[in-house]
């Protein structure tokens, strides 16, 4: 990839946390299952060794996706507000430019869930008539300057230049 073409910006380091965060909770439920399956196999007359098989898969799984993947996503994840286009760059295995016209901006709005408010973090979601884009993960105050600068790049666009 060009790097000349390349998003400056990183997300927020405290991104890796939250990813970690959301993807303990995801893994939760299959661990318990694991678990309570391990627990009653001999119940059911299951040998011991098929749920054993299965927790140590779901764990090795789960330990993955909370200790590397973070890691890697982050390291790939880089976004860019240039006056004509944003460019979002993503991708664990396969890198993915995305390059959203400011003339195709239709909206533009700030969001957090319970995780990311505990982390003083906030996503900017760009909205177009094909679907919402987002940049994920941004400091509170960076998010909102962000939000208000596409809003003002997206309608100084839209009106030609005012």
């Amino acid at each position: 990839m060009n790097t000349a073409q390349e998003p400056a910006h990183r997300l927020d380091p405290r991104v890796k946390t939250a990813w970690r965060l959301q993807g303990a909770l995801g893994w939760s439920p299959l661990l318990v299952a694991a678990l309570v399956f391990l627990g009653i196999s001999s119940t059911i007359g299951v040998p011991v060794w098929v749920p054993g098989a299965a927790l140590a898969a779901v764990t090795g799984a789960a330990l993955l996706s909370v200790t590397i993947a973070p890691e890697i996503r982050y390291r790939r994840w880089r976004w860019e507000v240039r006056d004509e286009e944003i460019r979002l760059q993503t991708g664990l295995i396969v890198r993915e430019l995305t390059v959203i016209p400011m003339v195709r901006v239709q909206h533009v709005d700030t969001a957090q869930g319970p995780i990311m408010r505990a982390l003083d973090l906030s996503d900017v979601h760009v909205w177009t008539a094909a679907g919402k884009h987002a940049i994920p993960a941004l400091a509170d105050s960076d998010a909102s300057a962000l939000r208000d600068r596409i809003a003002v790049l997206a309608r100084v666009t839209d009106d030609g230049g005012l």
